[in-house]
């Protein structure tokens, strides 16, 4: 029989190593090797196509690499999603949905000058060292959120009233580090069947995350499913296309490693609306609301998530970032599964 000094011996010995236990437990390093070791990350394809909108609907810039922060992909002085036209009047957050040809709007960003252009447009120049210097603070509501951009003038203002044949008069806003902002991705319970990360992240003026990934096999076999007319990328806006990989895989993807840097989670998949039957190279809505219309016939939600996505259908998955890193096209992806669909 053990006695009182070995009894409490033994006890202090089993607190210790609990705690210790739970120290390796909270550190990072550790939790990402035991996630590693019992839920391995499968390589599943490569990084086909990166796009850069530096404009919130605006024509993107595909790139060969880009940096991977925490607002979203970077490029030189190009950076995601890091302008938004508003309605001067409402304050009101706009996007191609009510303006199509928006996704017309060309831009090229350099020495911090940002140029505008477009079909039959001269083009203009945006001086953004004025605009920080000018610090003219517009508060606006962005995807139903309170946030704030530094207005970038009246000049650029009349350019896109003309451009995207307005009747309402805009602005463009710039983001600043420092400004304020209610918009934080706070992950919904009923966004997926699997567990939910439990997890915030910032963001600009995107949508909803900073990230968003297709694969090229769920493009192409929507298009099979057409004779007479085909889509693109730029229908459907992702920032990262990853090619070899089955069609909808991305349904199924948990975490999502890209080289030997970057590392992202997947928190909601991507659902879509009226956007995507806007044609990026006329501006122009389709008449017979295509692709919209057959995505709806074989992508909505299953019956369990109905509730959250309605007559959404799901195409492409929203990503939070955990590792900044540098990625290029032609990387190689890697991804670790979930048990369940979405």
């Amino acid at each position: 029989m053990l006695t009182k000094s070995e009894i409490a011996a033994l006890a202090s010995i089993s607190v210790g190593a609990f705690a210790i236990y739970e120290l390796i437990l909270k550190t990072s390093s550790f939790r990402r090797w035991l996630d590693d070791y019992l839920h391995p990350f499968v390589r599943i394809g490569t990084v086909s196509q990166l796009f850069i909108h530096p404009i919130k609907s605006s024509k993107g810039h595909l790139v060969d690499e880009a940096t991977c922060t925490e607002i979203g992909l970077m490029n030189r002085e190009l950076r995601d999603r890091y302008f938004v036209i508003v309605n001067e009047e409402t304050k009101m957050g706009l996007t191609a949905r009510q303006l199509p040809k928006m996704v017309l709007i060309e831009t090229a960003i350099e020495n911090n000058k940002l140029t505008l252009s477009g079909q039959n447009s001269n083009p203009i120049v945006v001086h953004l060292e004025d605009v920080a210097r000018n610090a003219n603070v517009m508060r606006i509501n962005c995807k139903g959120k309170i946030t704030e951009g530094l207005d970038c003038g009246e000049e650029v203002g009349v350019w896109l009233k003309k451009f995207l044949a307005s009747s309402e008069p805009l602005r463009l806003l710039y983001f600043s580090p420092g400004l304020h902002s209610e918009r934080q991705v706070i992950i919904g319970k009923d966004w997926q069947f699997s567990k939910v990360p439990n997890r915030k992240d910032e963001v600009v003026y995107p949508d909803l995350t900073p990230y968003m990934a297709m694969s090229q096999a769920s493009l192409d076999d929507l298009n099979l499913k057409f004779t007479e007319q085909q889509f693109e990328m730029r229908n459907f806006r992702p920032n990262i296309v990853v090619a070899g990989c089955p069609a909808y895989d991305e349904d199924l993807w948990s975490d999502v490693r890209i080289g030997d840097q970057a590392a992202f989670v997947c928190v909601k998949p991507c659902t879509r609306c009226i956007f995507t039957t806007i044609n990026p190279n006329t501006g122009d809505k389709s008449e017979d609301t295509e692709p919209l219309k057959t995505l709806r016939t074989y992508r909505l939600a299953p019956d369990e998530l109905r509730a959250t996505y309605k007559d959404s259908p799901i195409f492409g998955v929203h990503m939070g970032l955990n590792e900044a890193g540098v990625i290029k096209v032609g990387d190689p992806v890697y991804v670790r599964y979930k048990k369940a669909p979405y």
